[in-house]
């Protein structure tokens, strides 16, 4: 299977990762040639290629889907970073603002089951299918990792979930189950991304790009061994893919995350592939003639741009931007990933570098004005710098990179062919400083820190104490991934829940008063309550 087939959905093969499982004597023991049963579709490797092709779809959802606009993008990015414009869907303004209820419409939970059937059903047939063994063991792993990685984004967002490890279809005990323990469901997750190391590949010929490797297994193992506080597990595991023959690096411009001009650079540990130009422009449809892009930016972008506008940047992460400027003579006043991150006129704060011009050379006064009918609904309260009150706007994951108008206008397919970099290798330094100092190892932990300040232009630095380290460690992740879902998560492992909502609260984050305990977690939704009567609430629900 090459990116194309990823890219490239096709229908049938959902089908008969859904229906596969069927038994003959449903049939009267007879087989039709015409039908998608195990008999006829688990027969060749073209047929297995294109089953596990459909394991990817529910992850890379485009409208709704855990990074659809509609759904993931907007539970993910629930924390202090991100400011929801007032007035927007309320099936995003609840969980942003701690109003959420389990009747809160369109969650991602039934979605990411549709991943794990669909990853159950390919664990369980692939091994059967006539082909080279080394392809087919290859195929194994990625499903492993494909429902490793759906059950680490259900634990993380909904706690105590079902474990599901047999297509649900053969069993109905698999349709109404309750749900497992957490710890429970991380040990499985462990497991899913140690048998996806075993039989991944390090390296994938050009035809296969974008399809996971070994590296994005064990980098996505660390990070599940950091988030169960598997210190000396996490940080062993971490450290393999720092070194040959792993060959992962931070990109010298951080931009080049976030462009299509530079996907799978040396940066990219697990990226998710998108193409606007197939299709026939239906969007989020799962059928074979529906695009396959990319439309965060058309959310993200502000009213002038072509986008819908729905976010800001906080103030408050702007206040961790430039809390700290850069030395004297440097080629930006801040931290070059603001640049990047934000759109903002850097004349108004004595930037040495020029004001920017975007989307047909639109500068930075069009675009506010533009987007100031949203912005009277309520709008952050920047700071102000050198007696300039701040203006800002998101500018990550736009198509800031294109002088086109209305680029970021998901109407235009050519528009939606960014991929999506799930994990950086940023991350996996972030999470190996983690790791190191929480094992009293604060060399290890600077070196890491020193690799994404310098990166980020900033000055040399040493850290006295080891809280100091674990400061900046914190700092670093803020600063890295906004707006890239990460913040929420952090905050949650990170402090008990009342330090957690006095940072929101002191963050000036919307609907800081209403988080509770229980808003660690997403409810499990009334909708599949009521179809699988044997899972329970969450506790804290």
């Amino acid at each position: 299977m090459n990116i194309s087939t990823i890219k490239k959905l096709s229908f049938a093969a959902a089908l008969a990762c859904t229906f596969a499982a069927c038994k003959e004597s449903e049939f009267l023991n007879l087989t039709n040639p015409n039908q998608a049963v195990d008999k006829t579709f688990w027969t060749s490797e073209a047929n297995a290629q294109s089953a596990l092709a459909t394991v990817y779809s529910p992850i890379r959802g485009q409208m709704y889907g855990y990074f659809g606009g509609y759904t993931g993008w907007h539970t993910m990015n629930r924390a202090d970073d991100v400011w929801f414009i007032l007035g927007e869907e309320m099936h995003n303004w609840e969980p942003a603002t701690y109003t959420n209820t389990p009747n809160t419409a369109e969650s991602d939970f039934g979605r990411l089951y549709n991943t794990i059937n669909r990853a159950n059903v390919v664990l369980k047939n692939v091994q059967n299918v006539p082909m080279d063994a080394n392809r087919r063991n290859e195929l194994y792993g990625e499903a492993a990792f494909l429902r490793g990685y759906a059950y680490l984004l259900l634990v993380t967002n909904f706690g105590d979930v079902p474990l599901r490890l047999i297509p649900a279809i053969e069993d109905a005990s698999e349709i109404m189950k309750p749900s497992s323990p957490e710890a429970a469901v991380w040990a499985q997750i462990v497991e899913d991304f140690k048998t996806a190391k075993q039989h991944l590949p390090i390296t994938r010929p050009a035809a296969q790009a974008g399809r996971v490797t070994k590296g994005a297994a064990i980098a996505h193992l660390g990070k599940a061994l950091v988030y169960m506080k598997k210190y000396p597990e996490a940080e062993a595991e971490l450290a393999t893919i720092m070194t040959a023959p792993y060959t992962y690096d931070l990109v010298s411009k951080f931009e080049d995350n976030f462009t299509e001009h530079t996907e799978l650079n040396k940066e990219s540990v697990f990226e998710i592939m998108y193409d606007g130009s197939f299709g026939e422009g239906s969007w989020g449809a799962e059928t074979p003639t529906a695009t396959q892009g990319f439309v965060i930016a058309n959310f993200a972008g502000p009213q002038g741009t072509g986008g819908w506008f729905k976010w800001m940047p906080t103030a408050s992460i702007v206040q961790s931007f430039i809390a700290e400027e850069r030395p004297a003579g440097s080629d930006t006043r801040f931290d070059k990933r603001m640049y990047t991150s934000f759109y903002w006129k850097h004349s108004d704060f004595n930037d040495v570098v020029a004001d920017g011009a975007w989307f047909g050379n639109l500068s930075f006064d069009n675009i506010w004005t533009a987007s100031a009918t949203k912005r009277l609904r309520g709008e952050p309260d920047y700071p102000t710098i050198n007696g300039v009150k701040g203006r800002f706007l998101i500018k990550k994951f736009t198509n800031f990179y294109k002088n086109q108008p209305d680029a970021n206008s998901m109407y235009n397919q050519q528009n939606q062919n960014n991929n999506l970099r799930i994990m950086r290798f940023a991350e996996v330094l972030l999470l190996h400083a983690e790791a190191c100092i929480k094992n009293n190892k604060p060399d290890l932990a600077a070196a890491d820190l020193t690799r994404i300040r310098n990166r980020a232009g900033l000055a040399a630095k040493t850290w006295a104490t080891p809280d100091a380290l674990w400061q900046e460690m914190i700092h670093q992740n803020e600063l890295e991934f906004f707006f890239e879902g990460h913040r929420f998560f952090d905050l949650k492992r990170w402090y008990n829940y009342a330090e957690m909502k006095q940072i929101l609260v002191n963050n000036k984050k919307q609907g800081a008063e209403n988080f509770q305990a229980r808003h660690y977690y997403l409810p499990i939704p009334q909708n599949e309550r009521n179809t699988n009567t044997a899972i329970q609430q969450h506790p804290l629900w």
